[in-house]
């Protein structure tokens, strides 16, 4: 049966007795209140090292409810990475703070001191520092830089739930850590995101902001899990390659679009729709939360190890660069390769008629965007990572030693032709 596997550009990490817990949750009507909803902020915090804990709907509603939390001055700026998932400065702006956004690191695609100091003013309230792809930003000297100019500090973990700088997990270096459990992250729970702080004041906004939200109704969080559900069983290699693989395929033939998501403007204007609000995190999600906590680390010491694979195949193939990792503690979320604009397209391609689909990225320079014209007026610096020469690949522990190599003798078969 190998012979009808592919890789799949995501695969989404659920425990495997998922849909048993989404069954017996929907049996006894604990898909949205239940003993996981204390339960699982207490072990997270726990296994973070942290004081408190507050669970919410989605990554996105996490980030909402830490600036709520945070209360900051109206107006107040907040720096972010220019490179990054454009919803969340979209947040900021919608609540009525100013994004303001600095440079990255055109190796790591992560701010450090060097980017975001130049963008300090009086007005600034905030830094956020994120975690790009699974690899950890400088974070201990960004939270220096915090602590000395009196800012606050806010994490973005979203590619990184699980990373350790010297042993500490990230999140728990700033004000508040803001963690996602959607379905394309590394520890998926149905859905679902979550805040970390050991700040008093913080956590005591935090509650009380969560005592005034909205529990999910029953029917979207089951609709919900379900379709993620599905979307974890057709990312098993076998179903993958006998299903969606050849739907892929005859959209590659017809030149079609390959089911990619919406992305920068268009992303942009839908969430501004979307009237976005801090609803809580539901039992459902708390149950699998609990599971997933047991085995995260496992999971991303495999994809590390699958990771390790490609970079030391790849490291000499002209015309493609491999992620470059300054910290030890990279665990992959997401593997981006760079290859030069004009040649991404015609590399994934090839690589789909080999059975080896992936991805084109969500990060964008949000200073490229019409939606942030106002705010950034500024020239992008011609060593900023470009949206169109980034192409994702998977390398979670569900697909072999065997299919990493297999990766790496394409992608060398096609630079040498």
């Amino acid at each position: 049966m190998a012979i009808f596997r592919a890789i799949s550009r995501r695969s989404v990490n659920l425990p495997p007795d998922s849909l048993i817990t989404l069954i017996n949750c929907a049996y006894s009507g604990e898909l949205q209140v239940g003993s996981a909803l204390k339960d699982f902020p207490a072990e997270f915090a726990k296994w973070l090292d942290t004081d408190h804990v507050f669970g919410t709907s989605s990554g996105r509603t996490a980030f909402l409810l830490a600036l709520k939390a945070l209360e900051l001055e109206k107006g107040a700026e907040i720096i972010f990475p220019a490179f990054t998932f454009p919803v969340i400065p979209m947040v900021a702006k919608m609540v009525g703070y100013e994004p303001v956004f600095c440079d990255v690191d055109p190796e790591t695609f992560n701010a450090g001191p060097e980017h975001i100091e130049p963008k300090i003013t009086q007005k600034t309230g905030a830094v956020l520092a994120t975690h790009l792809f699974g690899q950890p930003c400088p974070i201990r000297e960004v939270a220096a830089l915090a602590h000395e100019r009196k800012i606050r500090l806010l994490e973005d973990c979203a590619h990184a739930c699980g990373v350790r700088v010297n042993g500490q997990q990230v999140g728990t270096f700033g004000d508040i850590g803001v963690f996602s459990f959607a379905e394309g992250k590394n520890m998926p729970c149905f859905g679902g995101g979550a805040i970390a702080t050991s700040d008093q004041e913080i956590a005591q906004r935090a509650e009380q902001i969560l005592k005034e939200a909205s529990l999910p109704k029953k029917g979207p969080i089951f609709r919900l899990a379900f379709d993620i559900w599905l979307k974890w069983l057709f990312t098993r290699p076998l179903v993958f390659g006998m299903t969606v693989y050849p739907m892929l395929r005859f959209k590659q033939i017809l030149r079609q679009p390959l089911m990619d998501s919406v992305m920068g403007d268009d992303l942009l204007q839908s969430f501004m729709s979307s009237n976005p609000k801090v609803i809580h995190l539901n039992n459902l999600q708390a149950a699998i939360g609990l599971k997933q906590i047991k085995r995260i680390d496992a999971f991303n010491q495999g994809a590390r190890k699958n990771a390790e694979i490609l970079t030391k195949g790849l490291t000499d193939v002209v015309g493609v660069k491999v992620p470059s990792s300054t910290e030890k503690n990279h665990i992959y979320v997401y593997y981006p390769l760079k290859v030069a604009p004009d040649k991404r397209d015609d590399l994934r391609h090839y690589l789909l008629r080999h059975r080896i689909d992936s991805k084109t990225t969500d990060m964008a320079d949000c200073r490229t965007l019409k939606t942030f014209s106002s705010i950034s007026q500024e020239d992008v610096s011609q060593d900023s990572p470009a949206a169109a020469s980034t192409l994702e690949i998977c390398v979670y522990p569900v697909f072999s030693k065997n299919e990493m190599g297999k990766i790496t003798r394409v992608i060398r078969a096609w630079a040498e032709l």
